[in-house]
């Protein structure tokens, strides 16, 4: 009050809206945050406006720049409150640079579209709160998380349940690279367990550079990287990823090399069967 008092004194005009607390929920530029809850929330009418737009907006052949940015700023607000969604939104800002005037019109690609695609499809599910992610970074090893690959099987365990299985026929080619079979697994366990990862922040090890380079910069270009994406938005965690060597990965390396007993010697609670994979196409999002 006696800032308050101050300003009235100094004629400094503040406005009523703005001026709300001490409290333990309140909004900012748009965002409701509640320390209670531990929450970031979008408002229901924002959500369904955001929704609107992507739909008319995917629609569309063409657009203005002044046009492909006012939907920008929608989603920018909505990335606000949901991290992984600024994976979808690169394609529309590279759009947006191509064309220097307000006026000048962009052509909508492919691209483009499958990012509204992914926002379409996340809205829907999504009621607009998201949990505040842990200040610190979960290490795999410290959940008994471990993921490996070979070019014809892929492996992994989370804590006692474990899964393995064998890559689809379409993929077993020369022109599959060793990040899309060391990626696979990854997404996997997500799918599998990633629903007990709520405000998570998670680290996984992989082998492989060229994944850990993917994970770590989420494009958003690969089917697979859809769905861990959207599957993290989801049940609001995050993943990212770092090199370990292959010699230090041993006890998913047990599992992708069929070596059971020295796999159940590492890990005597393991269960004794695994745990069923998702289908293949359930793990690819166009």
């Amino acid at each position: 009050m006696r800032f308050l008092d101050m300003f009235k004194t100094l004629g400094i005009p503040l406005s009523e809206k703005k001026t709300e607390g001490p409290s333990t929920s309140l909004e900012y530029l748009g965002i409701y945050l509640d320390s209670i809850n531990m929450e970031a929330r979008l408002p229901t009418e924002k959500i369904a406006r955001i929704r609107n737009i992507t739909t008319e907006f995917s629609k569309r052949a063409s657009c203005t720049k002044r046009v492909l940015l006012s939907l920008l700023g929608h989603l920018n607000l909505a990335c606000r409150v949901i991290h992984p969604g600024r994976s979808f939104v690169s394609h529309l800002i590279s759009l947006s640079t191509t064309v220097k005037k307000l006026h000048h019109h962009v052509r909508i690609n492919k691209d483009c579209r499958a990012d509204l695609a992914m926002w379409s499809l996340f809205l829907k599910h999504w009621n607009g709160v998201s949990f505040f992610l842990n200040d610190n970074t979960i290490i795999a090893n410290d959940i008994s998380l471990y993921t490996d690959a070979t070019r014809t099987s892929f492996r992994g365990i989370y804590r006692n349940e474990w899964f393995q299985g064998n890559f689809p026929q379409i993929y077993l080619t020369d022109k599959t690279s060793m990040a899309f079979f060391e990626l696979y697994p990854i997404v996997m366990a997500c799918v599998l367990g990633g629903n007990n990862w709520a405000r998570k922040r998670i680290m996984f090890f992989c082998d492989n550079m060229a994944t850990v380079e993917i994970v770590s910069r989420i494009p958003d270009i690969m089917k697979l990287m859809r769905k861990l994406t959207y599957h993290s938005a989801i049940h609001n965690y995050h993943i990212c990823a770092t090199h370990i060597a292959g010699k230090h990965n041993v006890i998913a390396d047990a599992l992708s090399r069929h070596q059971m007993q020295k796999f159940q010697r590492l890990v005597p609670t393991a269960n004794a069967l695994p745990t069923p994979c998702v289908h293949h196409s359930e793990l690819l999002m166009n």
